[in-house]
């Protein structure tokens, strides 16, 4: 287990350890508050009447499932510090009533941190720090804009302003000959 408050390189890595998918699961109270429409994530979302048809379906223990959930209630009721260190809401209800819901987790690359380098202009550079002319890149290909991590979703803003730099200093140019 794994906090999934945590970081997503901690996550990632927990999940990769287990050499198998790790499963998001709910039931109807935490479906129902949940921040995004069930309809929206249909395609990936699984249901089911109890937690032993969920548990068959994944090719799991069902006694270990059940006691998981169990002292993941323990701990919302008050009974005793969550064992994973996981800071519960306030609002947190028990996993019991049914439907139940799982998804499937595993982590993919979605995102490459290398490339080439590129200056301000956009430019890709040479060996020895200089722009090659005509040559352009931006969004993934191009490396080094964030560093050695990323925060989610700043790659949009990356691709759109590089590309437009990129693109506003090529149309600039003079056409090779």
């Amino acid at each position: 287990f794994v906090n999934e408050l945590g970081n997503r390189y901690e996550r990632s890595m927990a999940i990769l350890k287990l050499g198998y998918p790790a499963l998001c699961v709910a039931d109807a109270r935490g479906a129902a508050h949940s921040f995004k429409p069930l309809e929206s994530i249909k395609p990936v979302l699984r249901e089911f009447d109890s937690l032993e048809e969920l548990a068959a379906a994944y090719d799991m223990d069902a006694a270990a499932l059940g006691a998981t959930v169990d002292d993941y209630n323990l701990g919302v009721a008050g009974a005793r510090p969550d064992r994973f260190g996981k800071p519960l809401r306030e609002d947190a209800e028990p996993i019991s009533e049914p439907p139940f819901y799982a998804v499937r987790l595993w982590p993919k690359v979605h995102h490459t941190m290398g490339g080439l380098h590129i200056n301000e202009r956009a430019q890709v550079m040479d060996i020895d720090g200089d722009p090659i002319p005509r040559l352009y890149a931006a969004g993934e290909i191009a490396g080094g804009v964030h560093g050695a991590d990323r925060l989610g979703s700043c790659a949009t803003t990356e691709c759109l302003v590089f590309g437009r730099i990129a693109g506003e200093n090529c149309a600039a140019e003079k056409a090779a000959e």
